[in-house]
C-alpha cells in the first residue's frame, strides 16, 4: 500500500472512530437528556429515516435525503429525482449498478456495451461513467481503471438525481449523480440464503443476515455476502466476484446512533472488446472475419481487482432543533489489468497492441453537517451547514511499448503468445477537495416550499511523472448555488421550478501530460408532479442544461487514457415518469425522455452544431410487475421493454450507434420460507451494438442471459 495515508494518519482515523463512539456514550450523559426507560426507544432512530435510506416495499420511495440533505418527501425536491427501490432490485436482480439503472428515466445505461470493468451510464446526454457515482452520500469515483465497484446485492436503494448537484456534493458532473445506499442493520431478524445458476455456467451463492445483538435492543448487526464463479458470452472470459459487507448500528438512545460499515471484495472481470465492422471499419475485399469475432479475446486479457473499505455514519440530536450528522469512508483498491487491445484495421489485417496496468488507489471522504430546525407562524424551516473533504490518490504503473500484433482477416485467431511490453510510465495522481456549503429548506403552511443553497469549494490536482521526475499541478476554486420552488395544490398537483449550478474538476490528463481544465454547468428546470393516493407517482419535467469544457477520450491515444475538451455543450429535453402501484395487483415504472443536444462552442469549428455523444434523442422504458396469485398462489410475473434510439459516440458525430429495443422478464414463486426467481435479460436475444466509434469499431451489447435462483428464509 502506498503512503497515501501514513501510519500516523491511519491511527488518527481509527482514533476518530473510537472518539465518536465515546462521544456517543458521553454526550447524552453530559446533557442529562435521557432517563432509564429511554433505551427502549432506540429502534426509533433507525426506523424514523427508513423512507429516506431504508428498504422500500414496492416501486415508490416516498422521500429522499439525496436532493435535500435534511430528508424530505419527493414532492418537495425542486429537481428531478428517481429511486430504484429494494423491491425493484430484488425482482430484477441486476448484476451491476448500471443494469439497475435500465428503467430510470433520462439515464442511458451501459453506454459502453458489454463492459464489466465498472459501471457506465449517461444522464441527460452527458456520459458520466463513474465520475458521478456516490455511496451513502460520499464520492465513489473512478481513479484511472480503479472504480471501487459496488454489487447491487449490497444496496438498499439507488437514488438518481438529474441535473447539477454542486451545492450538496461538490465536484460533480452536469447530468446528475447516482447515490448508492448501502444495506444497514435491522432491529428485526432477517436471514436469507440464495443459490443461483445461469448462463455460461455462472453459479452464485449469497446470504443476508441481520438481527439485534443485545438484550437491551441497542445494538444490531448485518452481514451480507456473495460468491460468484462464472463467465460471459466472450471467449476466455471471467465473471467472478466475492464480497463480504458487514455493518453494526449502535443506538443507545433515540437521539444518538452510530453505524460502522466494513467491506472487502475481489473481482475477476472481462475487459472491453472492440471489433471492426465489415464495410464500415475495413474494406470487405480485405477478407471475411468469423461471425463470432466480436466475442473473441486473447488469453492475455484479464481484469482483476481487490478492494477494502471502512466507514461510519454518526448522528446525534442535541435537542429538538439542533442535530449533527457525520459520514466518512476510506477505501483502497488494487487493480491488475492486461489487454491485447484493438488498434485499427489495415489492408494486411487488424492491428493489436498489448498494455498492462498495475494500479494502487486510495480515497477518503468525510462530510460533517449541522441541521437547525425551527417552527414559526408560516411553517417550518430547516437550515443545514456543512464542511466536507475528499482526497484520492492513484499510482499507475503502465507497461506499453506500442509493439504491434497483426491478425489477418481470413482465419482470424488469437492463438499466439503475447508478452508483457516494456515499462512505459509510472504516474501518481492526487486529487483533494474541500468545501463549505449551506442549504435551507423552507416549508410553508400554504403548501409551498423554497429550497436554496450555496457552496464554496477548493480543488487541487497533482500529476507526477515518476520516471521523468516532473509534476504538473493545478488549483481551482468554485462557487455554486441553487434555488428552487414547489407548491402543492389542494388537488395534489405540485409544480416546481429551479435553477442549479455545478462544477467538476476533470480528473485525467491530455496526451501531452497536462491537467484538464474544470467544467462548469448550470440548469433551469420546470416540472409538475402528482402523487395519486399513497401508491402512484407521476411527473413531467423540461430542462435546459449547459456544460463547459466537456472532456472526451483522445482518439489519437491508443491506450484510451488521455482526453481532449470542447467549449460548451447544451442539452434540452423532456422527461415523463410514472412509478408505483397502479392497481392492487399491478405496479411498476414508466419513463420517456426526449433529448436535444448541441455543441455550441468548440475549438474545432467543425464540431459546432453537432450532437453530444451518448445522447439518444428518444428513450422509452416500461416495467410492470403483476401479482398473479389469482392464477397460482405465490406467483408474480414481471416484464419490461426498453428502447433507445440511435446516438453518436464522439463529438465529431462521424458515426451513429444504431438504436435498439430489448425485453426483460422475471418470474417469481413464493412458498412460505422458499422462493424461486427466473430472470431473463434481453429475452429475445437481440443482437445489437452498445457503442460504435468513428472509423474504429463497435462493442456488442449484452446478449440473452438467464438466471434461476432459489432462496430460503431462516
Amino acid at each position: 500500500m502506498h503512503n497515501f495515508f501514513s501510519p500516523s494518519l491511519r491511527c488518527r482515523l481509527l482514533g476518530q472512530t473510537a472518539l465518536i463512539i465515546s462521544i456517543s456514550i458521553s454526550v447524552p450523559q453530559l446533557l442529562n437528556a435521557q432517563d432509564a426507560d429511554a433505551i427502549t426507544l432506540a429502534p426509533i432512530v433507525v426506523t424514523s429515516k427508513l423512507d429516506y435510506s431504508g428498504a422500500i416495499e414496492g416501486y415508490l420511495a416516498p422521500a429522499t435525503e439525496t436532493g435535500v440533505k435534511a430528508g424530505v418527501p419527493l414532492l418537495e425536491v425542486p429537481q428531478s429525482i428517481s429511486v430504484v427501490t429494494s423491491t425493484e432490485l430484488e425482482v430484477r436482480k441486476p448484476a451491476q449498478v448500471d443494469d439497475a439503472l435500465n428503467y430510470v428515466v433520462g439515464v442511458n445505461a451501459s453506454t459502453w456495451g458489454t463492459d464489466d470493468r465498472f459501471d457506465q451510464y449517461a444522464i441527460r446526454g452527458f456520459d458520466l461513467g463513474t465520475s458521478a457515482l456516490y455511496r451513502d452520500g460520499l464520492p465513489q469515483k473512478a481513479l484511472s481503471f480503479s472504480a471501487f465497484s459496488t454489487d447491487p446485492y449490497m444496496l438498499e436503494r439507488i437514488d438518481v438525481l438529474r441535473g447539477p448537484a454542486g451545492v450538496l456534493y461538490g465536484s460533480n458532473d452536469a447530468g446528475g449523480m447516482v447515490n448508492l445506499v448501502t444495506k444497514r442493520p435491522t432491529f428485526e431478524r432477517l436471514a436469507v440464503g440464495t443459490l443461483s445458476y445461469g448462463s455460461f455456467g455462472t453459479a452464485e451463492v449469497s446470504f443476508d443476515y441481520s438481527n439485534t445483538l443485545n438484550e437491551s435492543g441497542t445494538l444490531a448487526g448485518r452481514l451480507t455476502g456473495l460468491f460468484r464463479d462464472g463467465e460471459t458470452e466472450v471467449s476466455n472470459s471471467e465473471d467472478d466476484r466475492q464480497f463480504l459487507a458487514g455493518s453494526l448500528t449502535w443506538a443507545p438512545t433515540d437521539l444518538t446512533a452510530l453505524t460502522v460499515f466494513l467491506h472487502v471484495q475481489k473481482d475477476k472481470k472481462t475487459p472491453l472488446i472492440f471489433a471492426p465492422v465489415a464495410g464500415e471499419d475495413y474494406n470487405t475485399a480485405w477478407g471475411d472475419l468469423p461471425e463470432d469475432w466480436p466475442y473473441e479475446q486473447s488469453t492475455y486479457n484479464h481484469f482483476k481487482t481487490e478492494q477494502e473499505s471502512i466507514g461510519w455514519e454518526f448522528s446525534h440530536e442535541f435537542n429538538s432543533s439542533l442535530s449533527f450528522v457525520q459520514r466518512a469512508r476510506y477505501a483502497h483498491q488494487t487493480t491488475d489489468y492486461a489487454q491485447l487491445d484493438y488498434s485499427g484495421a489495415t489492408s494486411t489485417g487488424m492491428e493489436y497492441y498489448a498494455f498492462r496496468n498495475d494500479e494502487d488507489a486510495e480515497s477518503f471522504g468525510i462530510d460533517n453537517a449541522l441541521e437547525w430546525q425551527a417552527d414559526f407562524a408560516m411553517g417550518k424551516n430547516s437550515l443545514i451547514g456543512g464542511f466536507d473533504y475528499q482526497r484520492s490518490q492513484s499510482d499507475v504503473t503502465q507497461y506499453l511499448d506500442y509493439s504491434i500484433y497483426t491478425v489477418p482477416y481470413t482465419g482470424a485467431s488469437f492463438d499466439f503468445a503475447v508478452t508483457d511490453p516494456a515499462l512505459g510510465s509510472v504516474t501518481r495522481s492526487t486529487y483533494s477537495e474541500k468545501g463549505i456549503y449551506f442549504q435551507d429548506h423552507l416549508s410553508l403552511n400554504n403548501g409551498s416550499t423554497i429550497t436554496a443553497g450555496l457552496r464554496r469549494s477548493w480543488m487541487d490536482v497533482d500529476i507526477e511523472d515518476q520516471l521523468a521526475g516532473t509534476t504538473s499541478s493545478q488549483s481551482d476554486a468554485a462557487t455554486t448555488g441553487m434555488i428552487g420552488f414547489t407548491h402543492e395544490f389542494a388537488n395534489g398537483i405540485t409544480p416546481y421550478v429551479s435553477y442549479a449550478e455545478g462544477f467538476i474538476q476533470n480528473f485525467g490528463k491530455t496526451i501531452s501530460g497536462g491537467t484538464l481544465d474544470p467544467s462548469h454547468n448550470s440548469q433551469w428546470e420546470a416540472g409538475v408532479r402528482h402523487q395519486v393516493g399513497s401508491g402512484l407517482y407521476l411527473s413531467a419535467a423540461v430542462f435546459d442544461l449547459r456544460k463547459t469544457n466537456v472532456k472526451e477520450y483522445d482518439m489519437t491515444d491508443p491506450t484510451w487514457s488521455s482526453f481532449v475538451q470542447v467549449g460548451e455543450v447544451r442539452s434540452r429535453g423532456l422527461e415523463l415518469e410514472a412509478r408505483g402501484r397502479i392497481t392492487d395487483t399491478l405496479q411498476g415504472t414508466f419513463g420517456y425522455a426526449y433529448l436535444d443536444t448541441e455543441i455550441t462552442e468548440a475549438s474545432d469549428a467543425s464540431q459546432i452544431g453537432n450532437s453530444a455523444p451518448f445522447a439518444p434523442e428518444n428513450q422509452l422504458s416500461i416495467w410492470l410487475d403483476y401479482d398473479a396469485s389469482a392464477l397460482v398462489q405465490g406467483l408474480s410475473i414481471g416484464g419490461g421493454v426498453r428502447y433507445r434510439s440511435a446516438a453518436f459516440s464522439t463529438q465529431d458525430n462521424g458515426r451513429e450507434t444504431p438504436g435498439y429495443t430489448l425485453a426483460d422478464l422475471s418470474l417469481r414463486y413464493d412458498a412460505g420460507e422458499f422462493g424461486v426467481n427466473l430472470s431473463v435479460n434481453n429475452l429475445f436475444d437481440r443482437d445489437y451494438y452498445g457503442v460504435c466509434y468513428d472509423s474504429y469499431g463497435c462493442v456488442k451489447g449484452e446478449g440473452r442471459t438467464i438466471a434461476l435462483s432459489v432462496s430460503k428464509s431462516f
